[in-house]
C-alpha cells in the first residue's frame, strides 16, 4: 500500500481530502495528516510516505521548506503542491527543488486530482518492480562483499539509504535469521502492518532484516511466533546502529560471528571477551598470515596466557583452529562462489594456486574443483 500525508493548515481541506478521494483506487492509504509544516515534517520521518500532498502557504514551516527537507532526504517522495495562489513563482519555486505537480485549491478539478495519482502510482509501482528485479543482483553483490571481494555493493548500499533506508539514519537493530526457507507467510506479516524494515537475503536460508528501535519488541514476537511454527528458525541480533557506516560494521560483525557458530556448532556468548575479539580478528583477516603474538597483543594478553586461554575456550589449539576455520572457509567460498581457484587460495591466505589444490585435498580428500563439482550437482 502506498502511503499518504497530507498537510494544510485548513481542517476542512485536510478532512475533505481524506473522506472524498477514493484512495485505495490508487493503491493508497493516507497514514496522517498536519495542520502545519513542522508537524507533517515529523510525520515524515515516523512514516516516510511515498506521497505527501501539502498547502504551500502554512505557519511554521510553509510547503516549500517541507518539500526541500523531503527531497534531501528522499528524493524518490512524490510532493503534490496546493496553493490558492495563482502567481506562478509559487508553482516556480517548488517545481524547481522537485515537486512533481501543482494544483490552485480553488479551481482544480477531481480529473486533474485523480491524473496525478494515478502517475503517482504508476512511477511508484514501476519502481518497486525495478527494485525487486534488482533485488537479485543486490543480494549477489552483497554476499561478495561479505566475503570480503570489492565489488559494486557499497554503492548500492549509498544508493539505498538516499532512496528507501533514511529512516536507518536513525537507530534501528540487525538480525541475522537463519531456516526461514523463503518463509513467505512470515513476509507477509512483516509488510502487512506498515512499519519500517528491510530484508537482504544471505545464502539459501538466511536473511538480515533491519528494524527501527522502537519495532524491536513486536519483531521478537514474531519471531518466536514463527519459531513455534518452524523450531530450525533462529536468529542472532546485533544494536542498535544509526546510519550507513554502522550497518556496515555491525552486519559483517553479526554475519562472520553467525557463520562461525553455525560452522563449529557452538556459540560464542560466553566466551571471554578478549577470545571473542581474537577469534573476530582471524575471521575477518584469514588472508593474512597472523602468528598467535600477534593476535595476543591485539587483545592485551601475554602470549602465553592467550594460549592457554584460547585452547581452555574453543577446545583446540590456535594453529589448529586456524587450519580449520581456512578448510571451512574455502569449502563456502567453493560451494556458493563461481570465483577462480586462485582467489579463494588468497581469500585464505595461500598465494600459490597450485600448493592450495594440494593442501584442500589432503584435508578434505578431494581436489577443489572436484568438490565444487560434486558439490553443484547435489544441489541441482
Amino acid at each position: 500500500m502506498i502511503k499518504v500525508l497530507i498537510a494544510d493548515d485548513e481542517l476542512i481541506v485536510r478532512k475533505g481530502l481524506i473522506a472524498t478521494v477514493e484512495w485505495e483506487q490508487f493503491g493508497m492509504k493516507v497514514i496522517g495528516d498536519a495542520p502545519n509544516g513542522q508537524k507533517a515534517w515529523e510525520l515524515f520521518q515516523e512514516h516516510f510516505p511515498e506521497v505527501v500532498i501539502t498547502d504551500i502557504v502554512m505557519p511554521e514551516m510553509n510547503g516549500i521548506e517541507l518539500a526541500r527537507n523531503i527531497k534531501q532526504i528522499s528524493p524518490a517522495t512524490k510532493i503534490l503542491l496546493l496553493s490558492c495562489h495563482r502567481d506562478f513563482t509559487f508553482a516556480q519555486e517548488g517545481m524547481n527543488i522537485g515537486a512533481s505537480g501543482y494544483l490552485l485549491k480553488t479551481a482544480f478539478q477531481d480529473k486533474d486530482f485523480e491524473e496525478y495519482l494515478g502517475r503517482f502510482e504508476n512511477e511508484i509501482n514501476h519502481a518497486s518492480i525495478q527494485s525487486s528485479i534488482d533485488s537479485t543482483n543486490l543480494a549477489k553483490e552483497f554476499y561478495g562483499w561479505l566475503c570480503g571481494f570489492v565489488n559494486s555493493f557499497p554503492k548500492l548500499l549509498e544508493e539505498l539509504f538516499i532512496k528507501d533506508w533514511q529512516w536507518m539514519q536513525k537507530s534501528f537493530y540487525i538480525y541475522l535469521v537463519d531456516g526461514l526457507n523463503n518463509n513467505e507467510l512470515f513476509d507477509g506479516k512483516l509488510s502487512s502492518d506498515e512499519k519500517q524494515f528491510a530484508k537482504i537475503h544471505c545464502g539459501q536460508d538466511q536473511s538480515f532484516i533491519f528494524i527501527p528501535e522502537k519495532s524491536k519488541i513486536d519483531f521478537e514476537h514474531l519471531l518466536v511466533e514463527a519459531r513455534t511454527i518452524d523450531p530450525a528458525i533462529r536468529w542472532k541480533v546485533n544494536g542498535p546502529f544509526q546510519g550507513m557506516n554502522e550497518w556496515m560494521g555491525g552486519v559483517a560483525k553479526l554475519y562472520h560471528k553467525f557463520k562461525f557458530e553455525k560452522q563449529f556448532e557452538l556459540s560464542m556468548d560466553d566466551w571471554p571477551t578478549p577470545i571473542q575479539k581474537a577469534v573476530q580478528i582471524i575471521i575477518q583477516r584469514l588472508h593474512e598470515p597472523l602468528s598467535s603474538s600477534y593476535i595476543a597483543n591485539e587483545v592485551g594478553l601475554s602470549r602465553s596466557h592467550f594460549s592457554t586461554m584460547f585452547k581452555k575456550t574453543v577446545g583446540e589449539s590456535f594453529i589448529t583452529f586456524i587450519e580449520k576455520l581456512k578448510v571451512k572457509s574455502a569449502c563456502d567460498l567453493l560451494e556458493n562462489t563461481s570465483i577462480s581457484l586462485q582467489e579463494i587460495s588468497e581469500k585464505i591466505g595461500i598465494q600459490d594456486g597450485k600448493y592450495f589444490s594440494k593442501w584442500f585435498k589432503k584435508c578434505i580428500g578431494s581436489p577443489p574443483s572436484e568438490y565444487r563439482q560434486n558439490k553443484r550437482k547435489n544441489v541441482s
